[in-house]
């Protein structure tokens, strides 16, 4: 199987990083629970939340596509010399050109593709029922719609869109780092390493197993769970 050596899915980094902003959330959430009446309470605290979840994502997409196990694709290669380019500008003191700018739609259809993210549904531990969700979906149907938009509204002109940094939107942002958190090759592979990766019967699989499970492109019939999200790898 074909690995970047420092690839930060792999090594687990980019996996700690998430962690810590679903650690954050929960922390709200003991304050202001995610209940009937509540989805629109907004606070600075959910604003800093979501530019953090918004660079997060971000910047997992741009590492997911440096990934040497993805297909080959013009696109794909497009992207990474741009990422490649921007890299050297950035090591030599300089300001990235208009040219080697990566949007996050253009990661997003990369990944698509992949993986068809807008149709992955994360479950949301929500009291007193739990919910379902794609975070991606509104994005496809629309770039300018969904909480990526928020996102983008609130670092540009927080004046105006700061009662848009409520608990829904938050939650919906964080879907979306959990989700390319645990369906990402490497990153699956480092979570089955911590035991995180449990089959329908409860066990954990052998990495070997596994392995062969994502280079044959198998589905795999297991779930991984946190505390706030479940993704069911079989959807």
């Amino acid at each position: 199987m074909t690995s970047q050596v420092e690839d930060k899915f792999e090594n687990g980094i980019f996996w700690e990083l998430y962690k810590d902003l679903e650690r954050q959330f929960q922390t709200f959430l003991e304050y202001v629970p995610y209940l009937e009446g509540n989805e629109k309470t907004y606070s600075f605290k959910l604003l800093n939340l979501i530019l953090s979840i918004g660079g997060h994502v971000d910047s997992a997409f741009k590492e997911m596509v440096r990934f040497r196990g993805l297909p080959k694709d013009p696109k794909i290669s497009e992207i990474r010399q741009k990422l490649q380019r921007a890299e050297i500008a950035r090591a030599s003191g300089n300001r990235p050109g208009r040219a080697d700018f990566t949007s996050m739609w253009e990661l997003f259809e990369v990944f698509e593709k992949i993986y068809t993210l807008s149709e992955k549904t994360i479950i949301y531990k929500i009291l007193p029922d739990r919910d379902t969700h794609k975070p991606f979906e509104a994005i496809k149907n629309d770039p300018n719609s969904g909480w990526w938009n928020i996102y983008n509204g609130l670092k540009h002109d927080v004046s105006f869109t700061l009662k848009d940094a409520n608990l829904k939107n938050t939650w919906d942002a964080l879907a979306s780092a959990f989700l390319l958190n645990v369906i990402h090759e490497p990153a699956i592979l480092r979570l089955n390493k911590y035991g995180m990766l449990k089959s329908k019967y409860g066990d954990t699989f052998l990495q070997k197993t596994l392995e062969v499970m994502l280079m044959k492109k198998q589905k795999i019939w297991g779930i991984l769970e946190t505390p706030l999200f479940i993704y069911d790898y079989e959807q």
